[in-house]
């Protein structure tokens, strides 16, 4: 485990408790259980690409889990012609701070992780790292949050919502053993989930194509592997109750959601199929997020080769895998809506 000395922006947490929330508010209104909660996801509906080919166009956006109440909370998204235009996706919620992190290009084309409001104001940047940052994890408490680096190789480092405490958990375990026994990591880690019942924190470790699927402790120790299977194990999520894990794998052929143990015993059971799809070969279906009841999971499917990233869009189901509905439909096509990430909000954690 290694621990930085880098100092980063202080984060104004405390101005949180006046903030008022509008767009969490109207849809609450409207709901019969909000235990359903929200999605956060990233989409290029505002900005339409060249053929599919996104220069900067992405943006974050709020949702009901039905996708209705769309909301915009970042503006940095532009047409390919924008040269001022930059990301911003990857968003992730923290119950308890009321916070979403998430990633952004905006300094210098490098993405970094930055915090926000629910409502999306005071964006601020929170780790910034020479070959940039990306993809972030809220911990239980919201104290803390993991994050992957973008520089290879990849690693899954540990930071707090003040900036403060940085330290890499991955970069020890891709060093050989003291007898020469090979490292237990090799290639990026990436896509880190943080447990919701105990410091844990599963990621994918490997080469495209074939990675798998690791967890350890909050403080780098205990590192165990999760899946052996043969393909790519990828995307982990935890459920809210932290006993399983929906992830995806292309084991079976093509990649789609999978369900296991939390400490990967027994047998994976395979949530989606795809197959039968007129051209499976371009389907993709990944990132998978927990509803906050546990009842149904959310997830984004890739259909087709058009630019460099095809058609992406929302889809939610039963925890069972039945009852598959997509809930975005991105205009022009074709769109990007996809990296969805589910969070739980009731009228007395917003924000008056």
């Amino acid at each position: 485990m290694k621990t930085t000395g880098h100092e980063h922006p202080r984060l104004l947490v405390s101005t949180l408790a006046v903030l008022s929330v509008a767009w969490l508010a109207a849809p609450l209104a409207g709901q019969e259980d909000a235990n359903d909660g929200f999605i956060l996801f990233t989409t290029d509906r505002d900005n339409p690409s060249d053929a599919g080919m996104c220069r900067n166009c992405e943006d974050i956006y709020v949702m009901s889990p039905d996708g209705t109440n769309p909301t915009r909370l970042t503006h940095g998204g532009g047409a390919p012609t924008d040269a001022a235009a930059y990301n911003s996706g990857g968003a992730d919620w923290s119950h308890s701070k009321k916070l979403v992190a998430f990633q952004s290009n905006r300094v210098n084309r490098v993405p970094q992780i930055y915090l926000m409001n629910l409502d999306g104001s005071e964006q601020q940047v929170l780790v910034s790292l020479p070959g940039g940052a990306a993809f972030p994890s809220f911990s239980q408490t919201g104290n803390e949050l993991c994050f992957q680096s973008q520089a290879s190789p990849k690693d899954i480092y540990i930071v707090n919502v003040h900036g403060t405490g940085l330290t890499n958990l991955t970069e020890p375990y891709r060093k050989p053993g003291p007898l020469g026994e090979p490292p237990p990591l090799t290639g990026d880690s990436s896509r880190c989930d943080w447990s919701p019942k105990r410091n844990a924190i599963a990621f994918m470790n490997g080469d495209d194509g074939a990675q798998e699927i690791f967890a350890l402790d909050a403080d780098g120790t205990g590192l165990r592997r999760l899946t052996t299977a043969s393909g790519s194990d990828a995307n982990p999520a935890f459920s809210p109750q932290g006993d399983l894990i929906a992830f995806e794998s292309n084991r079976d052929g093509t990649p789609e959601i999978y369900l296991m143990n939390a400490d990967g015993t027994g047998i994976p059971q395979r949530l989606t199929d795809f197959s039968a799809e007129p051209t499976p070969s371009n389907v993709n279906v990944s990132k998978p997020t927990w509803s906050p009841m546990g009842d149904r999971i959310a997830f984004h499917r890739r259909v087709g080769a058009q630019g460099v990233r095809g058609h992406l869009e929302v889809y939610t189901m039963n925890a069972d895998g039945t009852n598959v509905s997509q809930i975005t439909f991105t205009t022009p096509s074709p769109g990007f809506s996809g990296f969805p990430s589910w969070g739980k909000w009731s009228a007395d954690s917003i924000p008056q």
